[in-house]
């Protein structure tokens, strides 16, 4: 058996860097050509082949073939730029995800706080929700096994699996533990979240992500909504769209952008790798009905494949913040026994010319992999009526719009699922939706419940400022620098109510959609209601009510 696991171990780490190798013909002049890459791929296979042999067969401890050779790709993909990562067989799951959108699962979301692994999300319908799973509870053991000390990616390979198959999973609620029997059923995610009009006329699509079937979603909704009446102009949400298929973004840009439009610039290592994305369809949303984007900090890759063809071709106006900023394409590879690699193949090109990548990992490559490159040293770039954009990392809106950021204050009433919590509490005292209205009352009615619940929290700064009180402790500070950490204690408690002030829109936001929920009311109504306090949402249909102000963002300053 461990001869075997031996065997298999050397002939992924072979296929491994072959592929890797054999991808790495330069093209460069002066890089030397085939001959050389194939050299060197000889050498470092046998340097790798001997070097693993001796040490599984002479090192002082007995060693896991398995895990050292996935800790042996590891480092050596960490030399390269983040997204190129080898997937073992036991994350195919995370592969279906991306490409299809769906996988085996009980419907719950993890994360980690406080070295915790914490559910951050369940969804509606599936077993984790039906069992009374809570966002907020802390996982300590799946089918026995203990998850403390465990990171996130390790989680799933318990919590997913076949359909049909069942776990037993041991949280921590408060200082409870429940135990809960799961069954895992195949969890389609939807890449369009809401589709529907906000005003008369006036379309509104949430699109999560870009798997297989996005472009079909987004044909969909669109339909939908035109059957409703005129379609007088469209927002398209993508803040925290995390991006996915390429294809996907080019099937939904076809969408909206005018037959024949260049789309897309991808250029990989050769040079005869450039690949050029038209529009090949008549829009089924013409250029005459005005288009608005939202995207922030969190839009990243397809998203931004999209907005930024929308900028460039002055297709719509992008509302929001900056965009995450990732130029680069991945393609999976398929390895010996069931593993993939996950590989940076291509930069891609907004149609104006501009590489949108935020993070240099080649100038910021410690290793010194890479051979002499040509920078990308042009920054500005015009669309097409002329107006400048900037390749400055990641897309920078027409209109910049800051919302709240996510603060330790807003985590910490997700993380405990206080929004929820209280939502059952005021339901089960009010239950009529008719007489609800979210006002001052009902939000003070929520900081009284947090205030009487378990409900706590510890910014990063209290943290520190405890461990300076016990360094001072330890090393016995004098009383005057006692007194001086009693009043940032006291300061930082000021600073702490301060958070429920600024984040008081958001809180607003989060608690009036929990209880709309909670009453089972139509999603129309929910979007309605929250919308009024988005202020990106708020500016985006300013700006398509007013055809004058539309037009002339589109058009140079």
């Amino acid at each position: 058996m461990f001869k075997m696991k031996k065997i298999n171990s050397i002939k992924t780490l072979f296929f491994l860097l072959l592929l890797l190798f054999s991808q790495s013909v330069s093209s460069y002049s002066g890089g030397g050509g085939d001959d050389d890459i194939y050299t060197q791929i000889n050498r470092n296979m046998d340097v790798y082949g001997k070097l693993y042999k001796e040490i599984m067969l002479d090192y002082v401890d007995e060693i896991d073939g398995d895990k050292f050779m996935k800790a042996g790709i590891d480092g050596m993909l960490a030399t390269l730029d983040p997204y190129t990562n080898f997937l073992d067989e036991s994350r195919k799951d995370e592969i279906d995800l991306i490409t299809t959108g769906k996988y085996g699962g009980v419907g719950i979301t993890v994360g980690m706080k406080d070295s915790a692994i914490i559910i951050t999300d369940i969804l509606d319908g599936y077993s984790a929700q039906k069992e009374g799973i809570r966002r907020g509870d802390k996982i300590i053991e799946i089918d026995g096994n203990n998850l403390v000390g465990k990171r996130v990616t390790e989680v799933r390979q318990y919590t997913r699996g076949a359909p049909g198959t069942s776990l037993v999973m041991k949280v921590l609620r408060g200082d409870k533990e429940l135990v809960f029997t799961l069954t895992r059923e195949e969890v389609q995610l939807k890449n369009v979240s809401y589709k529907g009009t906000l005003e008369e006329g006036i379309g509104y699509i949430k699109l999560d992500r870009f798997s297989r079937y996005a472009e079909n979603e987004i044909v969909d909704a669109i339909t939908e909504i035109k059957s409703k009446g005129e379609l007088k102009g469209l927002i398209l949400d993508l803040r925290g769209n995390p991006g996915g298929l390429l294809d996907a973004a080019i099937g939904i840009l076809n969408k909206f952008t005018n037959k024949g439009d260049l789309l897309l610039t991808t250029k990989g290592r050769k040079l005869d790798s450039e690949r050029k994305y038209f529009a090949a369809e008549n829009p089924i949303v013409p250029g005459n009905i005005p288009l608005v984007l939202l995207i922030d900090e969190n839009s990243a890759s397809a998203s931004e494949i999209v907005a930024g063809a929308i900028q460039d071709l002055d297709r719509g106006v992008l509302v929001g913040t900056k965009s995450f900023g990732k130029g680069l394409v991945q393609v999976f590879q398929p390895l010996s026994y069931g593993n993939q690699l996950k590989i940076t193949n291509q930069k891609y090109f907004t149609p104006s010319g501009r590489w949108i990548q935020a993070k240099n990992y080649f100038k910021e490559n410690k290793y010194g992999v890479f051979k002499p490159n040509p920078y990308f040293n042009q920054k500005e770039f015009k669309t097409l009526n002329g107006r400048l954009v900037y390749a400055e990392g990641g897309i920078t809106p027409d209109k910049v719009v800051d919302a709240i950021k996510d603060n330790e204050l807003l985590e910490a009433l997700n993380y405990e699922d206080m929004y929820y919590r209280f939502a059952v509490k005021f339901t089960a005292e009010n239950p009529s939706a008719a007489n609800f209205v979210m006002n001052d009352d009902v939000l003070n009615q929520f900081y009284d419940f947090i205030s009487q619940s378990d409900f706590n929290y510890t910014t990063s700064a209290e943290y520190e400022l405890a461990d300076l009180k016990k360094n001072a402790e330890d090393k016995m500070y004098s009383e005057k620098v006692k007194s001086y950490i009693g009043l940032l204690e006291g300061e930082l408690k000021s600073e702490k109510f301060k958070d429920f002030e600024s984040s008081k829109p958001v809180i607003r936001q989060n608690l009036e959609k929990e209880i709309l929920k909670k009453y089972n009311v139509p999603e129309k109504v929910i979007i309605d209601a929250v919308s009024k306090d988005d202020l990106q949402l708020q500016e985006a249909l300013t700006i398509i009510k007013d055809r004058g102000l539309y037009n002339s963002m589109l058009q140079p300053k």
